[in-house]
């Protein structure tokens, strides 16, 4: 059984990550045709379609799903011994701000790895609202923030955009007949908004069933079978879902904006907070260059 080729799993998770070949390509600095030929490659290589393709973007499948968090935690394993190898000269504490849908899927799984390599780092995470995110970086008791851009009055080092996906449960049969259940965010969730406009310009009918605020009870609702929810691919549990789309006679969800922000710190801080700066930009596949904090 040979390993997997980590540059095919480079362009699959980026790929994901972009919901489209062309963004990935962008990323990448490939060709369009070239990041197809890698999808291509390492869908032969372990036998399975990974990728739903179609004119607007792609899907995953279910094999895919699988597949996804194995591909992070290889090319995880590669970029942590790289920052191993440089550590020892890092240290200090590091405040960071998250967003709920942000810190309950992959990056939390990435976060412990942050500090497996930077031992001599103290890193404090805050998860709340932008709202509360912003005003906390603006009194500078948090040093780096990932969240909504529209809601955080700073300017952003890194903006980028996650496609989301309507979810329902494993056994999810929509009716046309029936108004469409809807597990919904509460108040502060903008892309929740955009849901409801985009059913009703669709004309469908629909009903909201559950409402709350925190992500695992909206997902612990759609397993439940009580109705269909918008989530971002690293919230989605593959064992109790399945990502619902065209098929299901339903419209294309909207997408989710996330920003990083920073603030100027200490010099003794400095490299701390520099070092989980790059790391989250490494893993949230945001560009080769890291800006240097002033």
């Amino acid at each position: 059984m040979r390993d997997l080729d980590s540059s095919l799993l480079r362009a699959f998770v980026t790929v994901v990550e972009t919901g489209a070949v062309s963004a990935a390509a962008m990323r990448l600095a490939r060709t369009q045709a070239a990041v197809s030929m890698q999808l291509r490659r390492l869908e032969e290589e372990v036998g399975q379609r990974l990728l739903e393709r179609s004119p607007r973007g792609v899907r995953l499948t279910d094999a895919g799903h699988r597949l996804l968090p194995y591909a992070h935690t290889i090319l995880g394993a590669g970029a942590d011994a790289r920052r191993a190898l440089s550590a020892e000269q890092v240290a200090g504490t590091v405040r960071l701000g998250l967003l709920e849908d942000i810190a309950v899927g992959r990056l939390p799984h990435a976060l412990r790895r942050f500090s497996s390599a930077y031992p001599q780092v103290a890193l404090e995470i805050v998860v709340d609202g932008s709202e509360a995110l912003s005003q906390r970086l603006g009194e500078g008791s948090l040093d780096v923030v990932v969240g909504d851009p529209a809601l955080i009055e700073a300017t952003p080092l890194f903006a980028w955009t996650q496609p989301l996906f309507w979810v329902g449960a494993r056994g999810f049969s929509r009716s046309p007949d029936e108004p469409l259940a809807i597990v919904a965010f509460g108040a502060g969730c903008l892309w929740q908004q955009q849901v409801l406009t985009l059913l009703r310009r669709a004309g469908f009918a629909w009903r909201v069933v559950c409402t709350s605020t925190s992500l695992p009870a909206v997902q612990s609702a759609v397993e439940a079978g009580l109705g269909v929810a918008v989530l971002l691919e690293g919230n989605i549990r593959p064992d109790a879902m399945r990502v619902l789309g065209a098929n299901d006679g339903l419209p294309e969800p909207p997408t989710a904006d996330f920003g990083l922000f920073a603030r100027s710190v200490a010099s003794n801080q400095a490299t701390a907070v520099q070092a989980l700066q790059t790391f989250l930009c490494e893993e949230l596949q945001l560009g080769e260059t890291v800006p240097q904090l002033a």
